[in-house]
Parts: C-alpha cells; sequence; structure tokens
C-alpha cells in the first residue's frame, strides 16, 4: 500500500480535481433549464434513481475526507489489501481520471438530454457525436470507471460495495434506455442500427 502521505496529497489533488469538475459540469448547465416533456419513458423506479444519484456523488466525497483525515480512512479495518496493490492504486487514479473526463465529455455531447429520467423527449435526437460515436453509454462508463478507480486507489471496502451497486445498476439502466430507443416509440430500426455498430460501455471490436 502507499503510505499515508502519498494518500493524502492524491486524495487532495482528486478532491481539487472533483471541484474542477463539478464547476466544468455546471457550466454546461448554466441559465435556466427547460424540463423535457416526454412522449415515452421507462424510469426506474424513484428509489433506484436516487440510488444511481448516490452510486456516484457519494464515493466521490471519500477524496475530501481522505485528505482531511487520512487515519480514519485509511489503512482500516475497512481496507484491504493484496501484493503489488501499489500498481493498482496508481492505475486506479488513472482510471478515476479517464472516467470524471468520459462523463464530461458525454454531458457537454449530450447537452439539454442530460437527465436522471429513462425517456424519450417529444423533440428528442438521437446523439451519435463525441463519445456517442462509438460507445452508447460512456456517462455509464465513466462513472463505473470512476468508483472502480477510487476503489482502487484507497483499497477500500466501502467504496467496492458502492463499485458492485454503480456497475450493477448501469446494466440494468442501460438495458431499460436500449428497449425503450429501440423501441416504436423510441427511434425504432435507426437505433438498432447504431446499437449494432458501437459498444454498450467499450468500443466494439472490430470484426
Amino acid at each position: 500500500m502507499l503510505d499515508t502521505l502519498a494518500i493524502r496529497v492524491l486524495a487532495a489533488l482528486m478532491a481539487a480535481g472533483m471541484v474542477g469538475g463539478v464547476a466544468v459540469f455546471a457550466r454546461g448547465h448554466r441559465g435556466p433549464r427547460r424540463r423535457l416533456e416526454f412522449r415515452a419513458e421507462d424510469s426506474p423506479p424513484r428509489p433506484l434513481q436516487a440510488l444511481w444519484a448516490a452510486t456516484f456523488l457519494l464515493p466521490n466525497l471519500y477524496p475530501f475526507a481522505a485528505a482531511v483525515a487520512p487515519s480514519w480512512t485509511y489503512g482500516t479495518l475497512l481496507n484491504f489489501s493484496f501484493p503489488f496493490d501499489h500498481v493498482f492504486q496508481v492505475l486506479g487514479l488513472l482510471l478515476w481520471s479517464a472516467g470524471g473526463a468520459l462523463v464530461l465529455w458525454g454531458q457537454r455531447t449530450l447537452g439539454r438530454f442530460v437527465v436522471i429520467e429513462i425517456g424519450v423527449a417529444k423533440d428528442h435526437e438521437l446523439i451519435t457525436a463525441g463519445p456517442y460515436a462509438r460507445v452508447r453509454h460512456p456517462m455509464y462508463s465513466g462513472v463505473q470507471c470512476m468508483t472502480i478507480g477510487l476503489t482502487l486507489v484507497f483499497l477500500s471496502d466501502l467504496l467496492l460495495a458502492f463499485a458492485v451497486v454503480a456497475v450493477l445498476l448501469a446494466n440494468y439502466r442501460a438495458r431499460k434506455e436500449e428497449r425503450l430507443l429501440a423501441s416504436a416509440a423510441g427511434f425504432g430500426e435507426t437505433y438498432r442500427a447504431y446499437k449494432a455498430r458501437t459498444g454498450r460501455f467499450l468500443p466494439r471490436l472490430a470484426r
């Protein structure tokens, strides 16, 4: 494991990155937002929607806690270790950073269609630019990368639980979205053709 000082420095850098990321995200939603009117919707139950938001937001508060009180969040009974784990901690930082960049890129590309509900707006457009040219759910990919990356950086059992939930909910939400968008109420054959040439969370390998 990396020593406590190294973790504290990494946590402070990650906390600063989160503040910067939130500022960039908020700038993408500057001004009053008009609520989308859906022509079709298949949103999960409200508790699952709240859990999805919490699965993204709460783990990303961990670096702030680790920067302020590393002895409470690192090297405790709620942390794990394994051979060469320090290498994976560095890889976790890179994964977390890549995930955050992917979330922001997806958000900027989707624009006003970024909502927690799963629905098709009355004036909906099928976005196939930016990361959506190769991946159907890049923001879900980003959330998974961030939670898994956090788990690896801090070697935390608590964060590991959040990472498992993030993977399960991302797959659940992705399947619901794809069914809706491929239906007659969504984009039908246009979406099915788009689905055939893209990957769900990672780019589809060339045949």
